[in-house]
C-alpha cells in the first residue's frame, strides 16, 4: 500500500509540474507569468539584486572560468580601469553598463554599412534609429545626389524641433545652423532639412541636435547629443562597396 501510495503521489506531482515544464516559464509572485519571458518576477517594492563579484580586468572571466556571451554581473572592485557597477559579457570581454545623467556618462549608437542608400534600390540600407531622441536617421541617394534624411520613431503629442549645428568637412569645409520641426501629421515622413544642400563627394559630418523642450512636449528634458557621420560618396570604391557610417552620442 505504501508503494502505491507514493507511485500516485509521485505521478501526481510530475502531472502538476507539467505546464511548467512545457511552457519553460517560471514566475515569481505571479501567477500568469509572460508568455516570452523564461522568468518574470512581480514586486512593487523590491529589486533584482545580480551576483556581486570581483572581476579583474576586462579582457579575463575571472572570477569565472571563462568568457560566457550575456553573461551579467555586478562587479565591486575599481582596478585596472574596472569601476563598481553592473557590466555585460560578450563573449570575448566585459563592458559596462553605461549609465547616462545630468552629469555622467553617455550611450553610442552606431550603423555601418557598404554600398549607396539608392532611391532605385527603395532605400535599402540600415537607419540609425536613437530612441532617447525619438530620431531616425539615413543616407539617401536621389538622382546622384546624397542627402542626410531624419524623422521620427513615433508620433509627438504636439509639434516639436530638433536644432542643430553643423559642421561638414572633406575637399572644402563649411557648417551652419539648421532646425527641423516635426508634427502630428508629418513625423513619420523622411526630412531633408538638415541636410544643408546635397553631397556627392566623401564628407564626415558633425552635429550637435538638441530640442527646445523635451521629446515629450511641454516637459523640459535638457536633451543633446552628438550626430557623427561620413558618406564615402565617389571615393573609387565602387558604388556597392563605399563605406557609409552613422552614430549618434546621446548625453
Amino acid at each position: 500500500m505504501k508503494n502505491y501510495l507514493y507511485t500516485r503521489a509521485i505521478s501526481l506531482a510530475l502531472v502538476l509540474s507539467s505546464p511548467a515544464v512545457i511552457l519553460g516559464q517560471v514566475g515569481i509572485n505571479t501567477t500568469t507569468p509572460n508568455n516570452d519571458a523564461v522568468l518574470d518576477i512581480n514586486s512593487s517594492n523590491k529589486g533584482l539584486l545580480p551576483p556581486r563579484v570581483a572581476l579583474t580586468a576586462t579582457s579575463l572571466p575571472a572570477p569565472l572560468t571563462a568568457h560566457v556571451e550575456g553573461m551579467v554581473v555586478y562587479n565591486t572592485t575599481s582596478v585596472n580601469g574596472l569601476s563598481p557597477g553592473l557590466y555585460l559579457n560578450d563573449g570575448t570581454k566585459w563592458g559596462e553598463l553605461s549609465t547616462v545623467s545630468e552629469t555622467e556618462g553617455s550611450v553610442l549608437t552606431k550603423i555601418k554599412y557598404r554600398g549607396r542608400n539608392l532611391d532605385t534600390n527603395g532605400y535599402n540600407k540600415p537607419t540609425l534609429k536613437v530612441p532617447s531622441m525619438n530620431m531616425e536617421f539615413r543616407f539617401a541617394t536621389t538622382s546622384g545626389s546624397t542627402y542626410l534624411e531624419v524623422r521620427l520613431l513615433s508620433a509627438p503629442t504636439a509639434s516639436i524641433t530638433y536644432y542643430a549645428n553643423e559642421l561638414w568637412f572633406g575637399n572644402t569645409n563649411s557648417g551652419g545652423k539648421q532646425s527641423v520641426t516635426f508634427t502630428t501629421t508629418n513625423w513619420d515622413t523622411w526630412s531633408r532639412s538638415l541636410s544643408n544642400g546635397v553631397w556627392n563627394n566623401s564628407w564626415g559630418y558633425q552635429y550637435q541636435i538638441s530640442t527646445g523642450t523635451g521629446v515629450i512636449p511641454g516637459s523640459n528634458d535638457l536633451l543633446a547629443g552628438n550626430f557623427y557621420g561620413f558618406n564615402n560618396y565617389g571615393n573609387g570604391a565602387g558604388i556597392d562597396n563605399e563605406m557609409y557610417v552613422l552614430a549618434f552620442e546621446q548625453y
